[in-house]
């Protein structure tokens, strides 16, 4: 049986995994349970078998990849301890969050903290690297020589240049420059599986449909409708200039990294006397605070409130699934043999 490949191959598999997770959506409402492209890849990823036993199966892989990693590392003459993989983390969602009385608090948690105050759970037992001993008994040079091992050469060493905003200097990722770990991840999670299968000629143009499903359903009619219904309500509700959804947390974002830079700018971190300051103390904020961070946040509350209210009343996110998994429904009849063709050569049990 092949495992999983680790990226994600298209937008159709994005899709497809999305509709896996979640509760189901009441009868009157639209989920990603009841995405067509989901029931029909279902084989693909092998989503039927029960979370229990997915989680099983990780922690199995991971297992694989710490004793591959040992074998390797010992071959470069350095000894490996394998980290266990038995602390598991739990992620949850919290339910309160889409609702009118969280965005009348906390607007999109942008500027607002919800999560400030909540204090991290205290793990059962403290995590202990079995290596770092091994470790920190070596010199500089010998610990250098001992990450390159395992991690790689690093790919933009100090003194190679200055990082310019908004420049791009991270390198495409190679596994066989990524040391003993990025051996081990790719003999278990066969990462080349994934790039053969997209660059089969005999999925050339399925792959190119699927990736434009989701430009399709942007540009559908129905969908032009539903923003402009949506825009006309928060015009109504005192908010304009804005004409999708999308709009409306992502042009607060931007103002919130404008007055963060502005106000990074005008620290002087190098005469910082923290400790006089204390641990909580944030310069930046304070700087923020100044620059108008309360009229950003004001903003932000009424702008989310009069969104969710909006969604709510209009029902946008039941009805743009139901414009997306139409044009799904298409897909899946004109692409059925290819569908098929591909979960028998690529898919979880091939």
């Amino acid at each position: 049986m092949r495992h999983r490949p680790v990226v994600a191959v298209s937008a159709l598999l994005l899709l497809a995994l999305g509709a896996c997770s979640g509760e189901a959506a009441p009868a009157d409402e639209l989920s990603w349970e009841d995405s067509p492209l989901s029931k029909a890849f279902a084989q693909f990823y092998g989503t039927e078998e029960n979370p229990e036993e997915w989680e099983r199966q990780e922690a199995e892989r991971q297992r694989e990849v710490e004793e591959i990693t040992a074998t390797c590392m010992a071959e470069q003459g350095f000894e490996y301890l394998p980290v266990a993989q038995d602390q598991a983390v739990t992620y949850t969602e919290d339910e309160d969050v889409d609702t009118a009385e969280w965005a009348e608090q906390y607007g999109y948690g942008i500027t607002t903290e919800p999560w400030a105050d909540e204090q991290p759970a205290e793990p059962a037992e403290e995590w202990v690297d079995p290596n770092e001993d091994y470790v920190s008994s070596m010199s500089p040079s010998e610990q250098e020589a001992y990450f390159a091992a395992l991690h790689g050469e690093p790919t933009f060493a100090e003194g190679d240049g200055e990082w310019v905003e908004g420049e791009d200097i991270a390198e495409e990722y190679s596994w066989e420059e990524a040391g003993c770990q990025g051996r081990a991840y790719h003999e278990v999670y066969e990462e080349d599986e994934d790039a053969a299968m997209m660059e089969d000629p005999a999925f050339t143009e399925f792959f190119a449909a699927a990736e434009r499903l989701y430009e399709d359903a942007q540009r559908d009619p129905r969908v032009t409708e539903i923003n402009a219904e949506w825009a006309e309500c928060m015009a109504d509700a005192g908010v304009s200039g804005m004409t999708t959804p999308d709009e409306a947390s992502t042009a607060l974002y931007e103002e919130y990294d404008r007055l963060y830079m502005e106000a990074d700018s005008q620290v002087d971190w190098e005469t910082i006397d923290w400790e006089a300051l204390g641990e909580t103390a944030d310069p930046v904020r304070e700087y923020m605070d100044e620059a108008g961070l309360d009229a950003l946040r004001e903003r932000e509350i009424a702008t989310a409130v009069a969104d969710h209210a909006c969604q709510e009343e209009l029902q946008t996110q039941t009805r743009y699934l139901q414009v997306q998994f139409d044009l799904e429904e298409t897909f899946v009849e004109t692409y059925s043999a290819e569908i098929d063709a591909l979960i028998a050569t690529y898919g979880q049990e091939s």
